[in-house]
């Protein structure tokens, strides 16, 4: 039945051998079939003898089949006779002979020659440079959709000296080449989105960093390493360009594990230990934090200090937890060094001092950790291992915003704000400031990845700094929506607020605020004032002492001092 193949079933077989297609791979018995082919005078056979015969390192017999296979018009023959010629595989280099085989596979109309004979004629190998020729050799590759023409006409666009620049038509095919997989255009869009490139440079810069984003992801579609790890973080993480996206993180470090890569176990763990895109099993995040721990990844032992900090798996053990974070440290690992100040700065574990605190949070800093800067910032206000310092505060904070963090938008507002309330200043420094805080704390709200809690404390300090007689944009309108904003996402301070904004003229509304307030106490403020309406008997409250007392017990118990005070005078 063998005798009977036919030279496309018996290539077909050979290529199965000799590229290992679903089968062991065997160039030997690939040979067997490639040969069979060739000798029924088939040029794919003949090729693929050569191929053979240049994988063994036998140039001599590779050029005797790919001549033969090119005296038959095999243009892929051609191809590879220029490539020897070219790069002196098997014979002696001669760039003259490489043109005429490429150009001969052009005549031959194979899409694979246009763009390399284009690049000939553009670098003027073994032909006299022109432009002019390359232009229309990459056009005619482009037009039948080869995406490494697309790229060289784009390329040629943007960088012609003597053909009409056409930035628009090249950002066309650059960009279909790329979309297409094709990775020259890939990285050379990365590099001009990055640079940017003249004709970008409308584009705002977070516009240019989300297209960067997007061919890098392409690129990592095609399992580039460092594109992987590039996209797996920054959706675990979150950044400017892409929010939190655990769904695609773990796709991205499933991959990465796939291809036994380091961070793939990295990430799988993480993954693992905070349920991020998989449901959280702490065994198996342990076991793969371990694996990558132990081939060296620092964040590895950080999240294993983690586990042991947190009580994750295992019991809490801050001793244990700082000796992971301490091997992480040798490293220069900045969340371990902020951990390390963290746990001296909580006194969590034994012989903690601020001193070191303030260090092991200095030498994060050095790595320019916008998390970092937070904590100086934080720990220069507080005096932590040093006098305290305002000055120092706000610079600290200043860094870590830009550095990206966050939170230090809303600390710096907080820290400002303080400021203006407790200290004496010009009437117009003051005004400014207080536009400043205006802008950190709508900053602040907008952002997607700040933090729920103190969200709510940003809306009720916008609604403080807008009753401020003294600020230049005081308004009660402003002032009521700010503090109906924080009442409306369930903030207590802010319900009291708007029971005290609508007491004259909308006293139902009011008291409806209040009831909710004392739902959820903070101060106590909340109490006192309930307290307050049965006392005196207001909003169509019965007067009821008993139930007064009550209240004031309950905001007593939170500390309220005039509540204090009516208990201890009796009412």
């Amino acid at each position: 039945m063998t005798n009977l193949m036919t030279p496309k079933e018996l290539n077909e077989i050979g290529d199965q051998y000799f590229y290992g297609n679903g089968v062991d791979k065997n160039i030997e018995v690939a040979f067997t079939y490639y040969k069979r082919a060739a000798d029924q005078n088939n040029p794919v056979g003949l090729a693929n003898v050569g191929k053979y015969f240049l994988e063994k390192q036998n140039g001599k017999q590779a050029l005797v089949y790919y001549q033969k296979s090119a005296e038959l018009d095999y243009s892929l023959a051609f191809i590879k006779l220029s490539d020897m010629f070219l790069n002196g595989i098997g014979v002696k280099k001669n760039k003259k002979k490489a043109f005429k085989y490429l150009e001969s596979a052009v005549k031959l109309n194979e899409v694979d020659a246009y763009h390399q004979l284009g690049q000939f004629y553009l670098l003027g190998i073994g032909c006299k440079k022109s432009e002019e020729k390359a232009y229309e050799l990459f056009d005619s590759s482009a037009q039948s959709n080869h995406t490494e023409g697309m790229y060289q006409l784009g390329h040629l666009l943007i960088n012609g000296k003597k053909i009409k620049k056409d930035d628009e038509a090249a950002f066309f095919y650059l960009d279909k080449a790329a979309t297409n997989n094709n990775v020259n255009a890939i990285n050379y869009l990365k590099e001009l989105y990055r640079l940017p490139h003249s004709y970008l440079k409308k584009k705002s810069d977070l516009t240019r960093m989300k297209m960067w984003f997007f061919y890098d992801e392409i690129l990592a579609g095609l399992d580039d390493v460092d594109a992987l790890r590039r996209c797996a973080f920054d959706y675990y993480n979150g950044t400017e360009v892409v929010g939190v996206n655990f769904d695609k993180s773990i796709k991205y470090f499933k991959v990465l594990h796939g291809l036994d890569h380091v961070d793939g176990y990295l990430g799988m763990g993480l993954s693992y230990l905070y349920g991020y895109g998989v449901t959280c099993d702490l065994e198996r995040a342990q076991n793969y934090l371990e694996i990558a721990s132990n081939r060296g990844s620092s964040k590895a032992k950080n999240a294993l200090g983690d586990m042991y900090r947190l009580g994750k798996g295992v019991e809490v053990d801050y001793n244990r937890a700082r000796d992971y974070y301490l091997e992480a440290a040798k490293d220069n690992e900045e969340d371990a060094l902020i951990n390390l100040g963290l746990l001296h700065y909580r006194k969590q574990i034994k012989n903690a001092n601020d001193t070191l605190a303030l260090q092991f949070m200095t030498r994060a800093s050095e790595k320019n950790s916008a998390a970092a800067f937070y904590w100086l910032g934080i720990f220069s206000d507080k005096g932590i291992g040093q006098n305290r310092s305002f000055d120092s505060a706000v610079k600290f904070f200043e860094k870590a915003i830009v550095n990206g963090n966050v939170g230090a938008k809303y600390k710096l507002a907080q820290l400002l704000y303080d400021q203006t309330q407790e200290e004496k200043m010009p009437k117009r420094k003051k005004d400014k400031q207080y536009l400043d805080i205006r802008d950190l704390l709508l900053e602040y709200i907008e952002n997607p990845l700040s933090q729920d809690v103190n969200v709510l404390y940003s809306l009720y300090l916008l609604g403080d700094l807008f009753s401020l007689n003294d600020f230049s944009e005081a308004s009660d309108k402003r002032k009521r929506y700010f503090y109906e904003s924080a009442a409306e996402k369930g903030f207590s301070k802010a319900m009291v607020k708007m029971f005290d904004i609508l007491s004259a003229k909308e006293p139902q509304r009011a008291l409806f605020w209040l009831e909710e307030a004392c739902k959820k106490p903070t101060d106590g403020e909340e109490y006192f004032q309930m307290g307050l309406i049965y006392n005196n008997g207001l909003f169509g409250k019965k007067q009821d002492k008993v139930m007064a007392q009550k209240y004031f017990t309950k905001a007593a118990e939170l500390n309220h001092k005039e509540a204090l005070i009516k208990l201890s005078i009796g009412n």
